[in-house]
């Protein structure tokens, strides 16, 4: 890579690198493993980056699904997430809900196999069409459409279940 592809990488990374990481965590559900394969991604990228790609982005969002596709294929070799400690959130209440939001859905995400994760992020979260979506995961629309009805009545049962704070009231 010359100096001059470095640096074009380097402002690539930093105009996009939040946006995909955010990408990347819907997929993966810990935190850890979802930083993980952004850094296997942008190095696949680094690859192609000499050839001037017409859309880096979406080439590094295709390789973060078929990276967290392959991923789910060897569950028995990755680690489950484990419930951490919550942490302390800040006083600014809008922060909270955003933050107790977040957790909510990063839980209901951990607790769907790894297709349906995909189907449910690139359709519902990403705003996909079944077709753009059908082609990022490689399976006929019709697999979109099962993955996703699965993913969402799993996803209304992991919600049911899940303990919901108590709402304080102030007199």
């Amino acid at each position: 890579m010359t100096p001059s592809d470095e640096q074009d990488f380097t402002e690539f990374v930093r105009a996009h690198g939040d946006r995909l990481l955010r990408f990347a965590r819907l997929l993966v559900p810990d935190a850890a493993e979802a930083e993980d394969v952004l850094q296997t991604a942008l190095l696949r990228l680094t690859r192609h980056w000499s050839r001037r790609l017409d859309s880096p982005e979406a080439y590094v969002r295709a390789a973060l699904v078929n990276l967290a596709r392959d991923r789910g294929r060897r569950r028995h070799l990755v680690p489950l997430p484990v419930e951490l400690e919550p942490r302390l959130a800040p006083a600014d209440p809008d922060h909270a809900d955003a933050v107790a939001a977040r957790a909510q859905l990063d839980q209901m995400l951990a607790g769907l196999p790894p297709r349906q994760r995909v189907a449910v992020v690139l359709r519902v979260v990403e705003g996909l069409s079944e077709a753009e979506t059908a082609a990022l995961m490689r399976c006929a629309p019709g697999t979109v459409k099962s993955n996703l009805a699965r993913g969402l009545d799993r996803a209304r049962d992991i919600l049911r279940s899940a303990p919901h704070p108590a709402k304080e009231t102030t007199r």
